[in-house]
């Protein structure tokens, strides 16, 4: 990543040295000698930060450096690698459905926070966050009240989810065309700028279909939000079941010109991936997505040498901003022993230095309001520096597509974004699809 009407939703909590499930929030047991006791805790994760994934590095930092804590030395890890979020996401919906959840529960992205609680199968962490004021402490109430269901906590926020418009400026030095120094006063600015560039030769617009259609949804929450009023109040809306409104038939009629006319020809059906290799290949001028992409651009694996320097960043049309706080990291251990041990990782993965390592390493944004920026890193990294002012030049803030909706709805726009390129269907038709995937829920 990003008011909000927030999710709730529920699940129960495994506690005490049963291993049953119980509807109350007593105190965890940590009577055991140490935290637990002189056997060896292994722990079961599926992890998709490996390869070339922007927080490969960091992770495999923080699974190694956890066992060298005291909380962390008879602690070991078994894990299970999936190198892409898509292919994680569905697999732990699978496993939700009918299989074991692995110990710990990676944020995928996609907001499974409800789904898991409702099936039984995730801890409810809400007597580990009182039985630590001091842990609690570290997030803001906005960021629990996120990832609480029914009253009970069940996921760990690692960070906050923010969305904004990388741009190649060379690319606009090419089309003459002088960017804005925060962004376009209006959305007919921005399209009178992609029209300029057409017929300079230059693709406007990253954009995507498969694997939740990511870069496409920002832009189509964009569209949504920056309308008026009405429209921010639906994309800071939990679970909307009504697509056909007119602030979202518009901007689906939007969507469908700018996947049309102004992004790349392997767009509709295409996934992230070649999407962002056409942005670092100086291909495309607008490509919006979050800091995470940031250390990509210095990566002579990704982005040619220079190319950091290249970029600039703005925010969406009309001064907005996707800002969400994430689903968070969930325990799925059942035995006691392992909850005590999961529950420990997460606290150390949230201490205030890894949140700084992991804003140094990915680019994800700090949970905690208590976290202060090195000034090395502001020197070091302009373009996150960049990141960290202009959110407080944003006019609008609004939620995205994998944070507030239903995990159905979501599939259903990526399925049916190619017809809407391809002018197979009307925005109204295209919008009616969406609400009638989310009444199914």
């Amino acid at each position: 990543m990003n008011g909000k009407t927030f999710k709730k939703a529920t699940a129960v909590f495994l506690a005490g040295t049963m291993a049953v499930l119980a509807a109350g929030c007593s105190k965890p047991d940590d009577s055991s000698p140490g935290l637990y006791g002189d056997e060896t805790v292994t722990l079961n994760v599926i992890n998709y930060h490996v390869g070339t994934d922007y927080a490969a590095d960091y992770y495999s930092y923080l699974f190694d450096s956890f066992t060298k804590t005291e909380e962390g030395k008879n602690v070991r890890f078994n894990f299970e690698e999936i190198p892409t979020t898509d292919a994680f996401n569905q697999k732990i919906k699978l496993l939700i459905s009918s299989g074991t959840l692995p110990d710990i529960v990676l944020n995928g992205g996609n907001n499974i926070t409800e789904i898991a609680a409702r099936s039984g199968k995730v801890a409810d962490l809400t007597p580990y966050f009182n039985a630590d004021p001091e842990w609690k402490a570290l997030f803001d109430e906005r960021s629990l009240e996120f990832n609480t269901v029914d009253g009970k906590i069940y996921g760990v926020p690692v960070s906050k989810e923010i969305s904004y418009v990388y741009y190649n400026k060379e690319l606009f030095r090419k089309a003459g065309i002088t960017p804005p120094e925060t962004a376009f006063e209006t959305w007919e600015e921005f399209f009178d700028v992609c029209e300029k560039f057409k017929a300079a030769g230059i693709i406007p617009v990253g954009m995507d279909t498969a694997d939740s259609g990511w870069l496409s949804n920002l832009w189509f929450s964009a569209l949504i939000a920056t309308q008026n009023a009405d429209g921010e109040e639906w994309m800071n809306t939990a679970y909307p079941t009504d697509y056909e409104t007119p602030e979202v038939i518009n901007a689906a009629g939007k969507l469908q010109k700018m996947l049309a006319e102004y992004t790349t020809a392997d767009a509709a059906g295409g996934k992230y991936d070649p999407m962002a290799t056409h942005f670092f290949n100086g291909e495309v001028a607008m490509f919006p997505n979050g800091p995470w992409m940031i250390p990509d651009f210095k990566n002579p694996e990704k982005a040619p040498e220079g190319f950091y320097d290249n970029v600039g960043i703005m925010l969406l049309p009309k001064y907005g901003m996707s800002l969400v706080p994430t689903p968070g990291d969930m325990v799925g251990a059942s035995d006691p022993v392992k909850i005590r041990a999961a529950v420990a990782f997460l606290k150390y993965e949230t201490t205030v230095e890894n949140q700084i390592k992991a804003l140094e390493m990915t680019g994800l944004q700090p949970v905690s309001p208590q976290v202060t920026i090195p000034k090395e890193l502001r020197e070091n990294d302009p373009l996150m520096a960049r990141v960290l002012d202009i959110g407080a030049k944003a006019k609008v803030t609004y939620g995205q597509n994998q944070a507030y909706w239903y995990q159905n709805v979501i599939d259903t726009f990526s399925v049916i974004l190619p017809d809407l390129a391809y002018y197979n269907i009307t925005p109204e038709q295209f919008c009616g699809k969406l609400s009638e995937a989310a009444r199914k829920n």
